[in-house]
């Protein structure tokens, strides 16, 4: 199997983007690849709890299904530390399977990974 990071850029603003972005990361998930996703930029907001809630697509899609699937399989959702510090989110805030990471994290995981950036 492979590995596969999806480094999200785009926040409440952009729900295509959200929602296309864990879409592809649930289809890898269920393909049986590893998969890890990054928040960086405005996307830090999506791993603010009750905040995914809100996310929906003009397709229709609910981010919150493909990232409920996420979670309950296990993927880490790296959350960019300077970005969540500057918009003045907290450890505490954060939903499960989120955590802080730095960009060396990132470009460790794009090391051995394919990386898809939204």
């Amino acid at each position: 199997m492979s590995s596969f990071v999806f480094v999200l850029t785009r926040g409440m603003e952009d729900p295509t983007r959200v929602c296309r972005a864990l879409q592809l990361a649930k289809v890898a998930k269920e393909k049986g690849h590893d998969v890890e996703i990054f928040l960086t930029d405005d996307a830090v907001f999506l791993a603010k709890q009750g905040l995914i809630d809100h996310v929906i697509a003009p397709t229709g899609d609910e981010a919150i299904s493909h990232l409920g699937y996420l979670m309950a399989n296990n993927v880490t959702i790296h959350v960019c530390t300077p970005c969540a510090e500057t918009r003045q989110i907290l450890e505490g805030d954060l939903i499960e399977n989120a955590r802080f990471g730095k960009a060396p994290y990132l470009i460790d995981l794009a090391e051995k990974s394919t990386v898809f950036t939204f």
